[in-house]
């Protein structure tokens, strides 16, 4: 499996990947249609890509009363037609990365560009990157907590 990661380090705010990613999805450039958020953060000159994780145990999913979401293929997967716009979803997020577009005519979250992020290809800084599962540092770092803690 592979996971979409960041190495934040490395980010500086260019927010090329939020072009390519509205682009990609709708041919033109908006951050308002992009499904990854560039934010700045608290401290001086950094930023921090922010996109939907694809949960293992995807509450938006659990929330979600039409089964607009659904997790197929490890992603959580979106079905336009299936969603009333209810938003259930982006309240069940924990870090509110799936919301309405603009024009509250559906919902937007990642969808890993179907095993190609667009987001990579444009980051001139590597900072995002699309590995292996087991070669990503945070599933890593959340995997070794989880030993650390009795799990497996």
């Amino acid at each position: 499996m592979k996971v979409l990661t960041v190495n934040y380090e490395k980010c500086t705010g260019c927010r090329l990947c939020e072009m390519a990613c509205s682009l990609g999805h709708f041919n033109f450039f908006s951050h308002w249609y992009s499904r990854i958020r560039v934010v700045k953060g608290e401290t001086f000159f950094r930023f921090y890509p922010q996109f939907c994780t694809q949960c293992g145990d995807a509450y938006c999913v659990r929330a979600c009363p039409t089964g607009a979401l659904e997790k197929r293929f490890n992603f959580v997967q979106y079905e336009k037609n299936k969603c009333i716009l209810c938003r259930q979803c982006t309240f069940a997020c924990p870090w509110g990365l799936i919301y309405p577009d603009p024009e509250m005519q559906f919902m937007i979250k990642c969808d890993i560009c179907g095993g190609d992020p667009e987001c990579v290809k444009v980051c001139l800084q590597d900072a995002l990157i699309f590995v292996d599962a087991e070669e990503s540092p945070e599933v890593k770092h959340f995997t070794n907590v989880s030993k650390m803690e009795g799990g497996k």
